[in-house]
């Protein structure tokens, strides 16, 4: 087995997949270099002209880099990030909303997030497991 055939086989270990904002800036870091690796980093940056349909090689090509782009970024995430992406139709789309959704541009945001947590308290009613889903939903 190559070692294009064993990146056609998985392109993202469990162990590195998105999980959330903590292991964002790996995450990204690992899926760049996959997307470079792989030639479809242009995909993600929105560099790709679709080519017309009548040019069926060039059109097949870009297809087949947007699939395959697509495909590193889908298998780079825990499964319980799909929903949040399941109606975009471009690697770019997918890539730029996961950003959306895990950085954290500003320290305004870093202090909200922190006061959110500081407001979350166990109630004996609900226990910790309803703290936990709280602390999991900010």
């Amino acid at each position: 087995m190559t070692i294009s055939d064993n990146n056609k086989m998985s392109f993202c270990k469990e162990s590195n997949k998105l999980v959330g904002a903590a292991n964002f800036l790996a995450w990204k870091k690992m899926t760049n270099l996959n997307l470079i690796e792989n030639e479809v980093m242009d995909h993600i940056k929105g560099l790709i002209n679709q080519p017309l349909k009548e040019d069926n090689r060039a059109h097949a090509r870009s297809m087949k880099g947007e699939v395959r782009a697509q495909m590193i970024l889908i298998e780079s995430i825990k499964d319980s990030l799909i929903p949040y992406l399941s109606k975009l139709e471009t690697a770019k789309a997918i890539y730029d909303k996961l950003v959306e959704l895990f950085s954290i541009n500003t320290a305004g945001e870093v202090i909200s997030l922190r006061q959110e947590l500081y407001k979350l308290k166990i109630s004996k009613e609900d226990g910790r497991a309803s703290y936990f889903m709280g602390i999991l939903e900010i």
